[in-house]
């Protein structure tokens, strides 16, 4: 990915070269194809550049025209109908970057540019003739920008360690969000970052900076149905399901100036966007790099491993299968380094950094990722036979649940227990049962936080304790859920595109693509579960290009990360020790109950599900203890 950067001074100082210097240098890996920087005005702005797609060859920022300077990072999907809308002939458009339409567009549409454009980005426009900037990411926050607000100061960035290049930008902890990474509250806080007072723009979103140094934000979009997409027929779902799919997966191979990559798993969101991309990737004489996280040939654990779903891709010519297998990488391995890079406790994904960097190393400058199809247009949508009982549709109930049984080959007691019960059960009831098995102790105490510390978020208002995420659901399901997890999505933090930043990799998500957001949120309940299994689309619209083990497969996914049970049990003690005696002066036990955390580790049983999921926390907050540590170090 790209980067762009910028300071703007209202209070009359200056901007100076050398704080805009230090910026991009702050950027440089994401910039291998030059870094550029304008300074005028006291308003300083930079780009650094990373070719992908063919138009990038001709980009050329920061550009400066008649007033206006603009920076940005982008990929525009629907060139030719903006080209046509502004006026643009084609002989121009075929070697006009992406960046040069945006200003055009801004030109004509001002700040509501950003609702005319489709595809991945963030930018930056400054217009000198009313002194205000526009910032503006994309619908589904596929690319992110940090931002400081300050007196007479506002900075903004790509990734936050360039925000620290400019004096006056604090550099410090947020407690609250601290708090969050313990806790893992249910409701989302759009805009929130690890750093007080650092702010990154939700995605759908602009930002306008005025000349009194006001800001004001303004929301272009938010996931919704298609209006397009609701109330029709089986076949338009089905011929639309794979045109939109199709169209998404295009927009992001077919300019591409080398072969892209792909994380893989064989299931139906990626191993959909290898059979939709391969024909285009071929046709280009190049081949996907498909990615895969699996176990050593042969071996099994409690996880499902994805090994066996992409060998059945193995006779697709088009694509030339990697696999990433842990051997001694761990959560822990390089610590500082990932916080370095990333600037976050999250940037330990040890299995994401050696799928990126097998992705580098074969030469792509671009990695897809299936994410988000399970809650878009490929829903896992949990319970669907109670959820038809609920809706009093007992002859698709009876024929449905026959259709389980043949298809998954699970007894009547675990199909009630799995399929039907949980829909059955109000959430309030489900919440009251979770806790009784807990003894009626407050969920919040099963975490490792200090009480203490927990104590004060819940009495700030902060977090409510009642909210916070359980094993099962006790919130929201099904539509509420999905659109929950979306706007969710949008609003995140991109650590996923950093950590792939960090190996030169542009990174983007086609089932995040607003088209397939819109339609997939209108899909009728009646088909996200038929025949007995989920994904009724994906088997029916793909069933001429994906693998039979596929198409017949049951529910659920195999695991990113198989080994992860044994990794955990290898380390953690070890982690957990380093931890404490990190523990100055109690700057880190003052957030961390390292108590809870040891017994959280001791003797787990691969078998137990729960306890992966105890030990997956007991890691996440290890790393967090020692990210913690690791700031104050490096802060000081």
């Amino acid at each position: 990915m790209s980067a762009i950067f910028g300071v703007i001074r209202t209070d009359g100082a200056p901007v100076s070269e050398r704080e805009i210097g230090r910026m991009a240098n702050t950027l440089a890996h994401r910039g291998p194809d030059g870094r550029h920087i304008a300074v005028h005005d006291g308003v300083g702005m930079g780009h650094c550049l990373l070719r992908v797609n063919r138009e990038d060859w001709y980009e050329a920022q920061p550009i400066r025209d008649g007033g206006v300077t603009l920076v940005a990072d982008m990929r525009l999907d629907n060139r030719e109908v903006l080209a046509d809308e502004l006026g643009i002939a084609d002989a121009r458009l075929c070697d006009m970057p992406d960046s040069a339409i945006l200003l055009a567009a801004y030109r004509r549409w001002g700040d509501a540019c950003a609702e005319h454009l489709l595809g991945d980005f963030t930018f930056a426009i400054w217009d000198s003739g009313t002194r205000r900037l526009l910032l503006g990411r994309d619908h589904m926050g596929q690319r992110g920008v940090y931002y400081y607000h300050g007196e007479g100061l506002f900075v903004f960035a790509t990734e936050v360690k360039a925000l620290w290049a400019v004096e006056g930008v604090p550099r410090r902890l947020s407690e609250k969000m601290i708090g969050r990474r313990l806790l893992f509250p249910v409701d989302h806080e759009p805009g929130a970052t690890l750093y007080a007072g650092v702010a990154m723009l939700p995605g759908g979103m602009t930002l306008s900076l005025n000349s009194d140094g006001s800001v004001l934000t303004r929301r272009y979009w938010e996931p919704h149905p298609g209006v397009e997409h609701l109330g029709r027929d089986d076949a338009y779902y089905l011929e639309t399901y794979r045109a939109i799919l199709t169209e998404a997966v295009a927009c992001r191979v077919r300019r591409l100036a080398r072969q892209p990559a792909l994380l893989f798993s064989g299931g139906f969101d990626s191993g959909g966007i290898a059979a939709l991309a391969g024909p285009i990737v071929a046709a280009q004489g190049r081949r996907i790099v498909a990615v895969c996280s699996a176990l050593e040939a042969g071996e099994r654990r409690a996880v499902r491993d994805a090994r066996a779903a992409v060998e059945a891709f193995r006779p697709y010519p088009y694509l030339e299968i990697s696999y990433y297998v842990r051997g001694n990488d761990t959560i822990f391995s390089d610590l500082e380094g990932s916080f370095s890079a990333t600037d976050d406790s999250a940037g330990t994904a040890y299995v994401r950094r050696g799928l990126y960097r097998l992705a580098a190393e074969s030469g792509a400058r671009l990695v897809l990722d299936g994410m988000g199809g399970d809650y878009t247009v490929n829903v896992r949508a949990g319970a669907m036979l109670g959820r038809m009982l609920l809706r009093c549709r007992l002859g698709a109930f009876v024929s449905e649940a026959r259709a389980r049984r043949r298809a998954t080959g699970r007894s009547w007691p675990r199909i009630w227990r799995e399929d039907v019960m949980p829909a059955l059960m109000p959430l309030k009831l489900s919440a009251a049962i979770q806790s009784l098995r807990r003894r009626g102790q407050p969920f919040w105490r099963m975490r490792p936080i200090n009480a203490e510390f927990a104590g004060s978020l819940f009495a700030q208002g902060v977090i409510d304790p009642s909210r916070l995420r359980m094993a099962r659901s006790v919130h929201d399901r099904w539509h509420q859920r999905w659109l929950s997890l979306l706007r969710k999505a949008a609003a995140m933090v991109p650590v996923q595109s950093t950590l792939a930043a960090i190996e030169g990799l542009d990174f983007s998500r086609p089932y995040h693509d607003r088209r397939i957001v819109e339609f997939g949120l209108a899909i009728p309940e009646r088909l996200q579960f038929r025949e007995g299994l989920e994904r009724y689309l994906a088997r029916h619209a793909l069933a001429d290009i994906l693998p039979h083990r596929l198409l017949i497969s049951g529910p659920g996914n195999d695991a990113e990360d198989p080994d992860s049970f044994r990794m955990a049990c290898e380390c953690a003690p070890s982690a957990l020790a380093e931890a404490r005696t990190l523990d100055h002066a109690g700057r880190v036990s003052r957030y961390v109950d390292f108590e809870k955390l040891a017994a959280m580790i001791v003797d787990p049983k691969e078998e137990r599900m729960a306890d992966h999921r105890a030990l997956q926390i007991a890691m996440r907050t290890v790393a967090l203890a020692r990210f913690i540590a690791w700031f104050d170090k490096a802060n000081r």
